[in-house]
């Protein structure tokens, strides 16, 4: 190596030393370097959703719930019809309807049985869903794939005529769901549905009877 060469590296070590540096960035004085602040991720799980009726319940209404506490539960005022003090709405738009029925004899026994109609909706219209995802709008394969031994019958309503019941019975609660197949939103399709105890035996004329 000839001397100039040298002489200039061993210049350049002898100025590092004296100003205190170190290779690769370390502090002066051979210090621990400065701690690196560790970033926590946090993730939000996604929001699991609630089902919108189960055999005791529509949203916040219980089956066994006056008027009163119905609407304490909706967070909105609900009743009866005129003249029909066990009969009222609960969801009720231009297309489709739940309503709640409470014992015709003693209404302060509270609801028997919640009641939706698909009434006026279009074919695809978006239903109410339980946690086995079925309600009105399902076809008939699709409830009885969410309930294999669900117990499929044929019965003759004096309003709302003959239609295919399938019906849901719950031990644990002592309530049920029957759905029920007219024809009118298809020959598979579930247009009405009725649960809680009472479900399933009057379809029609519910405020003034037959």
């Amino acid at each position: 190596m000839k001397k100039s060469i040298v002489f200039a590296v061993g210049a350049a070590v002898a100025a590092l030393v004296l100003s205190g540096c170190t290779p690769g960035g370390a502090p002066a004085g051979g210090g621990t370097p400065e701690p690196v602040p560790t970033v926590t991720v946090t993730v939000t799980p996604a929001p699991v959703a609630e089902p919108d009726y189960g055999f005791t319940f529509f949203h916040e209404a219980t089956i066994g719930s006056t008027w009163a506490q119905m609407s304490a539960q909706l967070h909105m005022p609900v009743g009866p019809y005129d003249g029909c003090a066990w009969y009222g709405s609960l969801w009720n738009t231009e297309l489709a309807t739940t309503n709640a029925f409470l014992d015709s004899r003693n209404p302060s026994a509270g609801a028997t049985f919640f009641y939706t109609d698909y009434y006026l909706a279009a074919s695809g219209a978006n239903f109410p869903r339980n946690a086995e995802g079925v309600g009105v709008g399902s076809t008939k394969a699709e409830i009885l794939a969410a309930y294999p031994s669900a117990v499929v019958d044929s019965y003759t309503d004096l309003g709302a005529g003959t239609m295919t019941r399938i019906t849901v019975a719950d031990s644990a609660s002592g309530s049920k769901y029957v759905f029920a197949i007219t024809g009118n939103a298809g020959a598979n399709v579930v247009d009405l549905l009725q649960w809680g105890p009472a479900a399933g035996t009057q379809w029609s004329h519910l405020c003034t009877g037959f």
